[in-house]
């Protein structure tokens, strides 16, 4: 079994992360590991083999070292938060939007129509799931499913040009498939 060392403990209380979202994975294999930590809900492991970079063993579940690359702390808390995925549509231009929200979607749906998201000012959302966990990894692997159907969108948002990369064009019922398949 092993201990965080003063180093990690200083760490993760710089990064403002809890001792309770930190595993000891030692001793476990990778498909025990995860499986471990997504039925205790936490985040980040230690007690693996050490990183080839730097010699660190805090990880994130996908087994990447937050202290060699501290961007993995905000995907991996991200990826693996709570949270409502969601489907959009526009009748208008029969776009999809694929989202993930902490706040219900239909307060989602009121920013995007409000913000003209894409330009668009129709829309409204068409199937909602909450997931207590892995929300952002499931909001992927919607995109992931539809990435033939990427339809980026560059609009006007305060002045700024900005691109839409979470927008498709496809079929309503083949997006809400692709959905339903990655939150069963």
């Amino acid at each position: 079994m092993a201990k965080l060392s003063p180093e990690q403990s200083q760490f993760l209380k710089a990064q403002k992360i809890s001792p309770a979202s930190v595993f000891d994975a030692s001793g476990l294999s990778q498909i025990e590991r995860k499986r471990v930590m997504t039925a205790l809900g936490v985040s980040f492991y230690y007690g693996g083999s050490p990183c080839a970079a730097g010699g660190h063993t805090l990880r994130t579940k996908a087994g990447h070292c937050i202290q060699c690359d501290t961007s993995k702390i905000a995907y991996q808390l991200r990826n693996s938060a709570q949270g409502h995925i969601y489907i959009a549509h526009s009748k208008s231009s029969g776009y999809i939007k694929v989202g993930y929200s902490k706040e219900h979607p239909q307060d989602r749906a009121a920013f995007l129509r409000n913000e003209k998201y894409g330009g668009i000012v129709d829309w409204d959302i068409r199937s909602i799931k909450f997931l207590e966990y892995d929300a952002g990894k499931k909001e992927f692997e919607i995109h992931a499913a539809l990435e033939q159907f990427q339809k980026p969108v560059i609009y006007n948002k305060n002045g700024s040009l900005v691109e839409c990369r979470e927008i498709f064009q496809c079929d309503l019922n083949h997006a809400l498939e692709a959905f339903k398949l990655a939150t069963a």
